[in-house]
This record gives structure tokens, sequence and C-alpha cells, in this order.
């Protein structure tokens, strides 16, 4: 059942994704992006009895699978990322639900846990970029 939901949490949250790209622009990264794609491998895991972590980790597959279709200048480093953060949103999500036995509390953590790193990433990103623009400037 993992596998399933997975699989058709990360079709809707591509879905979801580009809708918000389109009507947000890029502030849905740090934003609506998240939000949406935790609410909807937690809530699906949930209610349908399926584990939180294979969920997150196998959705965080499909999307490095994705990121390496993309063929991103950043090699294996943006598929790789995409596997652990989405490991690390099922297990901190999980982690929570276990020791609180709150569903709610739950989606908040994998939420916050997102959002900080998706801040994390574009930042590092925006510095890298930073860096070499002043490379390419300053010879």
């Amino acid at each position: 059942m993992a596998y399933i939901i997975a699989i058709l949490m990360a079709g809707l949250s591509f879905l979801l994704n580009r809708l918000f790209l389109r009507y947000l622009g890029p502030v849905s990264i740090i934003s609506a992006g998240p939000v949406a794609e935790e609410a909807a491998k937690t809530l699906f895991a949930y209610y349908l009895g399926a584990d939180l972590i294979t969920v997150h980790a196998v959705f965080g597959v499909i999307e490095a699978g994705y990121d390496w279709q993309q063929g991103s200048k950043e090699g294996i480093a943006a598929p790789l990322l995409s596997i652990a953060g989405h490991s690390m949103f099922g297990a901190g999500s999980a982690g929570v639900l276990l020791l609180t036995g709150s569903l709610w509390l739950c989606l908040a953590a994998g939420i916050a846990l997102h959002l900080a790193y998706n801040v994390t990433i574009v930042r590092l990103l925006a510095n890298k970029t930073a860096n070499n623009s002043r490379k390419r400037d300053n010879p």
C-alpha cells in the first residue's frame, strides 16, 4: 500500500507544484509546495494505514528519478538529496506521531522540516550562484 500511495502522491504533487509555480511563482518552493506534498503523503498514508517512512522514502526515490531525468548540473547531488530529504521528513513525521499520537502535530513536523529544508537549499544555491557570478565578473 505504501508504494501505491507514494506513486499516486508523487503524481499529485507534480501536478500541484506545476500549478503553484504557474500561479504563485518560485515562492511556492518555500510555501505551498512543501505544505501540499507533506499533507498529501502524510494524510493518505495515515488514513490508509501505510507506513509513513516508507511512503516518504519511496516518494523521495520517485522525485530523485525525476531530478535525474531532468539532467541537473549538480549531477547526483539533487537525486540523493531528494531521497535523503524525503526520508528525513517521513522519519520526523513518524517520530512525532509515535511520541505524541497526534496526526496534526505529525503533519506540522513534516511540513516544518520540509519548509526548513527547502529554505536551506534555496539559500545555498543562491549563495553558490552569487559566488559563481563574482568569479565570472572578477577574473
